[in-house]
Formats: structure tokens, C-alpha cells, sequence
């Protein structure tokens, strides 16, 4: 019999404007991350529709999705990272619905310079080094407009 492992899918968004890129606080307890807007695919959702959905949850903005710029598995997550940009909406800090108002681990949402992105505990450190090179804008795999 073969071992069965759960996973969970999750959608981000990377969003590069002006020699910055947009982050969320992640906080519980002690453990700080700065992460890039998103989370988790519901069911009967797709990635590129969570990853919209989430961003507004999170940040306030509606986004356009470009293409995909990374993957990444961790443990039992498998996350897909979109490169988007802004379409509409105002920078807010959100919340998320799953949890109750003491509860809630977003805590901060923020432009931050490419030049100070080595201060924040940001995940993944991969990406973040990608996006810093010149070229990850010539990157990103297109979207077929049908995944939309």
C-alpha cells in the first residue's frame, strides 16, 4: 500500500512596482515572516482565482495576473507565486475570515525597496534573490487565459 500524504495548495502574488515589492507580516507568538499577499485554495477554486482572491483579502488590491514566476513545495504546501500588478483597490491591511479577530496573524502590509529586502525575514529568500535580478520580469510563464 502506498503512503498517503495530504498537501494544500497555495496562491501568491508577487507585485513589483517602482523598485519595490509588496509584503504582509506574518506574526504568531515570537514567529515573524514577511511573505509575499496570499494563502491557501479553496475547494472548487482555482490557484490563479485564490491568488486574486487572497491578495484582496490581504492587501486591498485587486490584481491582474501575468504568469507564474515560481514554485515551491514546503512540506505539505505547494505554493504557485504569481507576477501580478495592481488593477484597482487601496492598501489596506487585511484579515483573514478563518480566524477570530484574536487570533489573526496578519499584522503589517508594506511597500519595501529591493535595496532593504535584506532586512525582513522574507519567504522564500530564493525568490526575493530573483526578483532583484534584473531579468525576473523576462521570467514568468504566461497564463493560459482558460486557468483564469
Amino acid at each position: 500500500m502506498t503512503n498517503f500524504r495530504a498537501s494544500f495548495l497555495v496562491a501568491r502574488v508577487v507585485i513589483v512596482e517602482d523598485g519595490k515589492v509588496l509584503l504582509v507580516k506574518h506574526q504568531q507568538g515570537d514567529k515573524i515572516a514577511w511573505v509575499f499577499p496570499g494563502g491557501r485554495v479553496e475547494e472548487n477554486e482555482s490557484v490563479a482565482a485564490a491568488a486574486i482572491r487572497e491578495c484582496k483579502e490581504e492587501t486591498g488590491y485587486d490584481v491582474e495576473l501575468h504568469g507564474v514566476c515560481y514554485i515551491q513545495e514546503y512540506d505539505i504546501f505547494y505554493v504557485t507565486y504569481f507576477y501580478s500588478s495592481i488593477i484597482g483597490g487601496k492598501l489596506a491591511l487585511g484579515r483573514d475570515p478563518e480566524l477570530p479577530e484574536g487570533k489573526q496573524i496578519l499584522k503589517e502590509v508594506k511597500w519595501v525597496p529591493f535595496k532593504e529586502l535584506t532586512n525582513y525575514p522574507v519567504y522564500p529568500q530564493k525568490l526575493v534573490q530573483l526578483i532583484q535580478n534584473k531579468s525576473f520580469l523576462e521570467c514568468f510563464i504566461p497564463i493560459p487565459e482558460s486557468f483564469l
